[in-house]
């Protein structure tokens, strides 16, 4: 099976299709994408046996797509990995406590200001829904969000329905977002509890800090409420030039992890993370997309998301720990979260 990279931005009325039969480069790290061109698809951390893969093979085929189903559909393939996805304890209800009282407990001694904590749960699927099947589903149930399907044999295949931008933008401009802050949409006015503007704004401020060094003529929006599926989440958005666009892997190696789905401070959070979580996250909470020329980037963090094979699905979800958070008000946002992907999975 050739590698390939499919996504369609928010709003947008087509899908992008790239395939390639090259074997994608792999890189170690986030600065080997400087100056680079292609799709990549990144981890939530470079310190693993995950490693960034760039789709940017001189043999690769790109095509465009109306989502209307009117051609071409046969670009989108159709083919199921057939990987074995087995059950993580994580999964259950009382690991879950065990890893929130020890991510909460670091809290409270103020070692972190934040730590994002996540899961994943196996859920079964019908053999004849198809990758193809489950895309379209996103493409038409969240037109707000980015949706993106690849496949590499190094990474498996994954679905994202991703609300998040990480770095979008050109020689004319870039933009990011802090979004943080999750509750069940009901309207623009809705009221935000303290601990979810405490949340937003921490990832706010990382941003702000992070951006300095890389960025002119940074403008910042005030938080507002967002839509995200059945979900709203608190947004600020900023928008900025990039001293230097051929040093975008510099920047995002700087910029990724953001407390959006780490902790603060970033360093140490991630080595907690990845030293404690009993949850092996991949790429969870990385990020993926197109790096273009001079700079261009249209790059989504990879939230709401599913690893596929042809009889089951691994799908991921984690919320940002606060010291006065409460675990079963975490657990249920987990909850609401992977429900925004168990909706792909069910025919009409």
């Amino acid at each position: 099976m050739d590698s390939f990279f499919i996504y369609r931005e928010p709003f947008e009325e087509v899908c992008h299709c790239y395939t390639q039969p090259e074997q994608p480069s792999a890189f170690s790290s986030l600065t080997a994408l400087n100056g680079r061109e292609g799709f990549v698809i990144a981890p939530f951390s470079c310190h693993t046996n995950d490693k960034v893969y760039l789709l940017d093979g001189p043999k690769g085929i790109s095509v465009v797509l109306p989502l209307d189903g009117s051609e071409g559909f046969e670009a989108i393939p159709d083919w199921q990995d057939d990987a074995v996805l087995t059950a993580s304890s994580i999964a259950y209800r009382e690991d879950y406590h065990n890893d929130f009282c020890h991510f909460h407990s670091e809290l409270e001694r103020n070692t972190f200001r934040k730590l994002v904590l996540a899961r994943s749960v196996i859920e079964q699927k019908d053999e004849h829904m198809s990758p193809r099947d489950i895309f379209l589903n996103a493409c038409s149930m969240y037109p707000r969000s980015y949706i993106a399907l690849f496949y590499t044999p190094a990474t498996g295949m994954w679905l994202i329905a991703s609300p998040e931008i990480l770095l979008r933008g050109d020689a004319n401009g870039y933009q990011t977002m802090a979004l943080a802050g999750t509750m069940r949409y009901a309207g623009e006015d809705m009221r935000w509890s303290d601990k979810n503007r405490e949340e937003q704004q921490l990832v706010t401020d990382y941003i702000r800090t992070c951006l300095q060094p890389f960025a002119m003529e940074i403008t910042e929006s005030e938080p507002y409420t967002t839509r995200a599926a059945h979900l709203a989440h608190l947004r600020t958005d900023f928008r900025f030039l990039l001293k230097d666009r051929q040093r975008l892997g510099t920047f995002l190696t700087a910029f990724h992890p953001t407390p959006a789905v780490c902790g603060i401070p970033k360093d140490k959070a991630q080595q907690f993370i990845l030293s404690n979580e009993q949850l092996n996250r991949g790429y969870y909470s990385g990020f993926s997309g197109l790096l273009g020329e001079n700079g261009t980037a249209k790059l989504y963090v990879t939230l709401r998301c599913m690893q596929l094979s042809r009889s089951a699905c691994r799908l991921y979800a984690g919320g940002g720990l606060l010291k006065d958070s409460i675990e079963e008000n975490e657990w249920l946002e987990t909850e609401s979260k992977l429900d925004t992907m168990r909706k792909l999975l069910i025919r009409d």
